[in-house]
């Protein structure tokens, strides 16, 4: 019995040992999932969003030409039918900065939505009555990693479609992501 005694000593510490380096080995393959689980979740919530503030680019001409064509707004200089809003010649890209309150206010002047500098930081409205709309104007707004750019133009030889390329760009996780939605207008209402 002495002997039975003395061959057992140390063996519950080996198992102890052992034991514990199984669950570290779980413990930190659990961590690992979790942390790669929840990169993954912002990943897509990116996405998602990014694909949002492009669709809302496109929605957002839209509108605008929407709104020319109700009100029979066009500039007398105007080489195409796309209202006052959108005074381009045929081949000839130009970059907007669109916001969800862009319209114009009249056709007398050169129209609001005139190309403004590309590449600006969207900001979330956090509060008043535009809460939760995104915007180019940093005043107690709250800032985005999102930049949106909506280029417009007329192909050449077709007059009545209205080319309408929506990008956004942001940083996820140190890399540059980029989308970009595209949409023809066809001029039906001439």
């Amino acid at each position: 019995m002495n002997f039975f005694l003395h061959s057992r000593r140390g063996q519950t510490l080996v198992e102890a040992l052992v034991a514990l380096s199984i669950l570290t080995v779980g413990f930190v393959g659990i961590v690992t999932l979790l942390t790669k689980s929840f990169q993954l979740n912002r990943t897509t919530s990116n996405d998602t969003q990014a694909t949002y503030l492009a669709a809302e680019g496109i929605e957002i001409a839209k509108n605008i030409v929407n709104y020319d064509v109700y009100y029979g707004l066009s500039l007398s200089s105007s080489t195409n039918n796309w209202g006052c809003s959108f005074d381009l010649t045929p081949g000839t890209p130009v970059d907007y900065a669109l916001e969800y309150d862009t319209a114009p206010t009249n056709c007398t002047a050169p129209p609001t939505v005139q190309s403004e500098p590309t590449g600006d930081t969207l900001y979330f409205i956090t509060t008043g009555p535009d809460a939760d709309m995104y915007t180019y104007n940093s005043f107690g707004n709250q800032a985005t990693n999102f930049t949106r750019d909506v280029r417009i133009s007329v192909p050449i030889g077709s007059p009545d479609e209205l080319d309408v390329q929506s990008t956004v760009t942001w940083s996820d996780g140190g890399l540059g992501n980029t989308i970009t939605l595209e949409d023809h207008f066809y001029n039906w209402h001439q």
